[in-house]
């Protein structure tokens, strides 16, 4: 009686090859505005998105109570654009405040070439805030 050889199958474990693209974290800071006005914040390089990682916004000097609009877009403020909007930070009296800190590619993403954009709700401060600003650009 002939032996029968019995061939078990083998699995191959196939790892097809991912680009990942690459991860920059950017850091940008900016004096903030006295004004009520929409101020322009960020703006990306020409043909990509600015993905929101986290801003924070500080001041230094006693001032009181303020509360920052962050939104994308160019329009007025985020009322006139709710689905643009990102945040509303309340500035405690010298101290600060920071929007969610998101993780890679969770973030707030703006459409190609859009602009980040802030604003003081209310009353703005009299004295000079920092606002520190951390992005990455995708294509």
């Amino acid at each position: 009686m002939p032996l029968s050889l019995v061939r078990r199958s083998v699995r191959r474990t196939h790892r097809a090859a991912i680009r990942r693209r690459p991860y920059q974290l950017r850091v940008k800071i900016v004096d903030g505005s006295t004004r009520i006005s929409r101020q322009h914040l960020l703006a990306p390089v020409r043909g990509y998105h600015v993905r929101l990682i986290r801003v924070k916004v500080l001041q230094t000097s006693s001032d009181g109570r303020h509360l920052w609009e962050l939104f994308f877009g160019d329009a007025g403020n985020m009322i006139t654009a709710p689905n643009r909007s990102i945040d509303v930070l309340a500035v405690p009296d010298a101290g600060s405040a920071v929007t969610r800190t998101y993780s890679r590619s969770q973030g707030p993403r703006g459409k190609k070439d859009e602009v980040l954009s802030g604003r003081w709700r209310g009353a703005a401060p009299t004295s000079t805030t920092k606002i520190i600003i951390e992005y990455t650009e995708e294509a």
